[in-house]
């Protein structure tokens, strides 16, 4: 099951933008998408810095996310809080 840790940073003065973004994304993936088992976002201790736990039952499932409507319709606000590249981190199954 594709699995992954992705650490965002955010603009300076952006947070409460990112985080409006995230708070409507979240529901609308959770209530919409099967395939998806866990999908979540954290505040890390670090100002403008965050943290999205997302794990789906198969590569299908992720690929039905990024081009879910709800997803495509919030990505350019998401991505111009970015404050550089978010790094992905992939985990595997044991």
């Amino acid at each position: 099951m594709p699995t992954s840790i992705i650490k965002i940073k955010v603009k300076p003065g952006r947070e409460a933008d990112f985080e409006a973004v995230l708070q409507r994304l979240i529901p609308a993936s959770n209530a919409n998408e099967p395939g998806i088992l866990f999908y979540q976002g954290f505040r890390t201790g670090t100002p403008g810095e965050y943290i999205m736990l997302e794990s789906f039952k198969d590569s299908d499932a992720h690929k039905a996310h990024t081009a879910s409507p709800h997803f495509q319709a919030n990505r350019p606000a998401l991505t111009d809080c970015f404050d550089g590249s978010p790094e992905v981190q992939r985990l595997t199954d044991l």
